[in-house]
């Protein structure tokens, strides 16, 4: 290793300028600039005359400074996803609002590989950020230092959703949660910030609900309470999915069993209770699907009387407004996954509320009605009487554009997707889908192994009509880029040209604009 020929601490900061494929794995690091043209940055030299530079190119700089340049997709029809791909690394500095950055819903890839990090991938994490808050799927180790590197603010994470109690989607959830802790209670300390942290939260301490399979609230108390720490500043909720298939774990060998045994996964242990940490139970329906938040429907009502979070910053916040901040409700359901015996596993997907429509405010005007509350009506499909009470305005009557919802679904670790599951991906603009084995490895791999293929990956994206399919969870042994290019191909051999196929990469961010993806239509403008 180099470091075991470096005499001294390199002190100095890395401008790295790292060259992320968007259908490739990223160049290997010989090819890297390891600094920038800067003259006010430099790197300290290896007392080690026998480092080379090549070896030296081999650490792996990105940080708060570093740059990322997508590059252009080189795939023949693969051209339309490419302005709303970017990075979501914290660059010189950059905030939330930097460069017009379009952060309504957004998907960023913080770990992208499976089993265990390499020097390229960290293992599972993907964020979806929605304009003021985050919710997180899996946290493997090293999240809390992967969110470092982003423009994720930690305490923006409100939701987090566990697929499967594997250690490699599983072992950064504890450390997260402490870091959220700490994200909070320097916001509170700031007594300017502290009021409008109060008035987003009601009042109330922060909540982060964690989703996941039984045991995963033993599994965080355990956690805490072995390693003698503490949730301050946080109201911790763990909603265990029960009821399904496989929830008691693996099968416990005849001989081995005990009369009056407690069950690790479902059973309560009172002395592992942690202050500030609940645990609550959500069941599935007729349809073996999770409905984790169901928002009401927009009526006459809900529209006149707002949302008060929004209200209280002095605006009249329709409930499906994309800027409500924490107060912004989606449809959020889940359901089962096949991946290994006494393994239980879940998919996810996250569906926005029909956005508000864009209205001709002078058209408006000439058929009597000023601005008002009543555009939020008619923004939202709802017809409205006009100003004098003499006549009525419809929607279709002033709407000049109007936009369908956004979603996402994300499949964990596999080998096979459910029926439920797969219904609750159709339509996705962007489904996240392993890629853990390759098409040659064949299905008797598939099935002891419990994961499945990139060709699968592609071949069930068109099956749902799904817009963009993201190949995820690269294997660490066997993650270059030779490799990830006939991923690539693979999945499009079973896509056949019915989706856009990407692969992931952490620091990757595939933005989603307001409507949806619409590769057919007239392709908007990466800033719209």
């Amino acid at each position: 290793p180099i470091s075991d020929r470096v005499q001294n601490r390199v002190h100095a900061k890395f401008t790295s300028s790292l060259n992320y494929h968007i259908a490739a794995q990223p160049p290997s690091a010989s090819t890297l600039p390891l600094a920038t043209t800067n003259s006010n940055r430099s790197i300290n030299k290896f007392n080690d005359h026998n480092a080379s530079c090549h070896q030296i190119s081999q650490i792996r700089c990105y940080g708060s400074q570093a740059k990322v340049q997508l590059e252009k997709q080189t795939f023949p029809g693969m051209q339309p996803i490419q302005p709303y791909i970017r990075t979501c690394l914290n660059s010189d500095g950059a905030n939330n609002n930097a460069a017009g950055i379009n952060m309504e819903f957004a998907i960023s890839f913080l770990g992208t590989g499976g089993g265990a990090p390499t020097m390229n991938r960290n293992a599972s994490c993907t964020a979806l950020r929605l304009g003021g808050q985050t919710y997180l799927f899996d946290v493997s180790e090293g999240t809390a230092r992967q969110l470092e590197f982003s423009r994720i603010v930690p305490s923006s994470i409100s939701k987090i959703f566990i697929s499967h109690l594997h250690g490699d989607h599983l072992f950064g959830l504890v450390p997260a949660i402490l870091c959220l802790g700490t994200a909070h209670k320097q916001i509170m300390s700031d007594p300017q910030r502290k009021k409008k942290h109060s008035m987003d939260h009601g009042g109330d301490k922060p909540r982060l609900e964690i989703y996941g399979p039984p045991g995963l609230y033993n599994y965080i108390n355990m956690t805490l309470k072995l390693s003698c720490a503490k949730v301050n500043y946080l109201d911790v909720r763990v909603i265990e999915l029960v009821g399904g298939r496989e929830e008691r774990g693996p099968m416990v060998r005849r001989e081995h069993r005990t009369r009056g045994r407690r069950n690790i996964f479902t059973s309560h242990y009172p002395e592992f209770e942690t202050p500030n940490i609940k645990r609550q139970y959500l069941t599935q329906n007729e349809d073996k699907v999770w409905i984790i938040d169901a928002p009401e429907p927009i009526t006459d009502d809900s529209v006149e009387k707002g949302v008060g979070i929004g209200r209280q910053d002095g605006f009249h916040r329709l409930p499906n407004d994309v800027n409500l901040g924490v107060g912004r409700r989606l449809h959020i359901k889940a359901a089962e996954l096949d991946h290994l015996g006494g393994v239980q596993t879940f998919g996810y997907t996250v569906e926005e509320q029909p956005p508000p429509g864009t209205i001709d405010v002078e058209k408006a005007k000439q058929m009597g009605i000023q601005p008002s509350k009543k555009y939020g009506l008619l923004k939202c499909g709802l017809s409205v009487t006009t100003d004098d009470g003499t006549g009525e305005v419809h929607p279709h009557e002033v709407i000049v554009k109007s936009f369908r919802p956004r979603k996402f679904a994300f499949l964990a670790d596999h080998r096979l997707v459910p029926t439920e599951m797969a219904q609750l991906c159709k339509g996705a603009d962007l489904l996240v889908h392993e890629a853990t084995l390759s098409k040659k490895d064949g299905l008797d791999k598939i099935k002891m192994r419990g994961h499945n293929t990139a060709y699968n990956a592609g071949l069930f994206g068109r099956s749902m009509g799904c817009k963009v399919v993201a190949l995820n969870h690269f294997g660490s042994t066997s993650c270059g880029r030779e490799y990830v290019g006939g991923m690539l191909f693979e999945a499009r051999e079973g896509n056949q040209s019915a989706s856009q196929i990407i692969a992931s990469h952490d620091f990757m961010e595939v933005w989603i604009p307001r409507g949806g993806f619409d590769f057919n239509g007239t392709r908007m403008s990466p800033r719209d």
